[in-house]
């Protein structure tokens, strides 16, 4: 065949002697390299080849090209990237927004490995958190002491259980002494206020104390928590219902309406659960002859007692979908419904959470991305603000708020490497840690100088009038991130 004839058979085919088309697939135009002029559309076929189809992946989401090195070697350069890209000089550098998707997605997928709690095998943080004192809670006890002795005993109480926790797990004990402290400075405090309120001389509260101290050292007479087996334990609750409910019944029917009888009672029930799965815990302990797990512990139930009401109040009272809703008086009721649902699935969560330091962890982690993605357009507008009367529009405020948290997100992004790294090496080289923390500690300190010296250099400004600008938008800004990722952590808790 002719060479001419096989021309005009490549021709006819579509096709040249390279075996790449000679036309353009797209729109049919000659081809005269290996984009078409008419449409842009590349001569390689990702459908054809697979190393076109891998290379067509990166080329389009990643642009893993020279650009990615060069953007990120300027960005080391306060405002150099934005200032260039401002100045038309843009074929060099990777789009702001296209470069601030990736760094934030890889940032915070790295986060999810690097931010963890730490645990330990004599430490279980079920245990712990079941014997470290909530102090609101400790706050309310003491105020409700009517005696110099119910207070030493409440104290003796609290601060022997804590000292027990103190030394089972020797990891918290920092955070347990900080909750003696407390008790102690809260039981001073009601003491002081009952001896001058009860007039009261030094021998009289002497001998209260002593006699507070004594009581401290077994459990109360006909208390839930003296029950010792679980038939004693229902007879106790019952009574203290019934008790309950009699001074309901004879109680008035405007007392009764002021008075919250149910919350008593939903005390009684809560408390004697919480016992009821302690003694339920302990037998299990003793007959299988080992200590359980945080999982088989949470089947016997809850015995974490100290939050009677829950973490939810309105109008003085806990918080009940039914008897106590959250309401919007200009919502409509079908909204009023959707928020009280609302309002459970997060306090169920809260619960959770609680338990579990890590689901706040992560809650935290995956509301940070979606914040910055908000807060990129509102800390614009802030330099659009800021910066009134300078001549440049929005979207030349947007380039800098982009690449301005690019930067920062891969500051975070540098921290939480150390850190991976500090969790593989510090076991093997304990002097690594103070090198991770250094390192951590100098990027924290240049972040804000890296943001200041940006501002200066791509506005212009003198010092006086950029430390102005920058301290009123600073402050503005970080008000307003700390409410949206608030917000959003808050639905992320819901959505758990």
């Amino acid at each position: 065949m002719s060479a001419s004839t096989e021309a005009r058979a490549a021709a006819s085919d579509g096709h040249g002697h390279d075996g790449h088309p000679s036309h353009c697939e797209n729109c049919q135009a000659e081809l005269h390299g290996h984009y078409c002029h008419a449409c842009g559309q590349s001569v390689h076929n990702p459908v054809r080849n697979l190393g076109h189809a891998l290379e067509e992946v990166f080329e389009s989401f990643w642009h893993l090209d020279g650009r990615v090195f060069r953007t990120l070697r300027d960005l080391l350069s306060p405002g150099k990237v934005a200032r260039e890209y401002l100045a038309g000089r843009r074929v060099r550098y990777i789009p702001p927004l296209r470069l601030f998707v990736i760094v934030s997605v890889v940032t915070f997928f790295v986060a999810q490995f690097a931010i963890h709690v730490e645990s330990n095998t004599h430490f279980d943080i079920d245990t712990a958190q079941r014997t470290t004192v909530r102090l609101g809670n400790v706050k309310k006890q003491m105020r409700a002491a009517e005696s110099v002795a119910e207070v030493e005993e409440l104290r003796a109480r609290i601060v022997g259980e804590l000292r027990t926790a103190a030394a089972a797990a020797p990891v918290a004990r920092d955070t347990i002494e900080a909750s003696i402290v407390s008790v102690e400075r809260q039981a001073d405090k009601r003491i002081e206020a009952l001896r001058a309120l009860q007039g009261l001389d030094a021998q009289q509260v002497a001998e209260q104390r002593a006699e507070g101290e004594r009581l401290a050292a077994k459990p109360r007479e006909g208390s839930l928590e003296a029950a010792a087996n679980l038939a004693e334990l229902e007879r106790l609750r019952d009574a203290r219902i019934a008790a309950v409910q009699a001074q309901r019944d004879a109680a008035s029917a405007q007392t009764r309406q002021s008075s919250d009888y149910a919350g008593l009672i939903r005390q009684a029930n809560h408390a004697a659960g919480c016992r009821a799965a302690e003694l339920q815990v302990a037998h299990a302990g003793r007959s299988e002859g080992a200590e359980l797990r945080a999982a088989d512990r949470q089947r016997y139930g809850e015995v974490e007692c100290d939050d009677d009401d829950g973490p939810l109040s309105f109008n003085g009272r806990p918080w009940d979908p039914k008897t106590n809703p959250l309401k919007v008086e200009w919502w409509p009721q079908f909204a009023n419904d959707w928020l009280n649902r609302q309002v459970g699935k997060g306090e169920a969560n809260f619960q959770r959470a609680s338990k579990d330091p890590a689901l706040y962890i992560h809650a935290l982690i995956g509301a940070i991305p979606s914040a910055l993605f908000l807060m990129v357009p509102i800390f614009a507008l802030l330099l659009k603000i800021a910066y009134v009367g300078s001549g440049r529009g929005y979207l030349e405020h947007l380039v800098v708020a982009l690449y301005s948290h690019i930067y920062l997100c891969l500051a975070l992004l540098a921290m939480f490497v150390l850190m991976l790294l500090g969790d593989a090496i510090a076991p093997h080289w304990a002097g690594f840690v103070w090198l991770k923390g250094l390192g951590i500690g100098l990027l924290w300190t240049w972040m804000p100088i890296y943001l200041l010296l940006m501002e200066k250099r791509v506005y212009g400004n003198g010092w006086p009038l950029t430390l102005l600008r920058y301290t009123l938008i600073g402050c503005a800004y970080f008000f307003l991130l700390s409410l949206a990722t608030a917000a959003l952590m808050t639905a992320a808790i819901v959505r758990m």
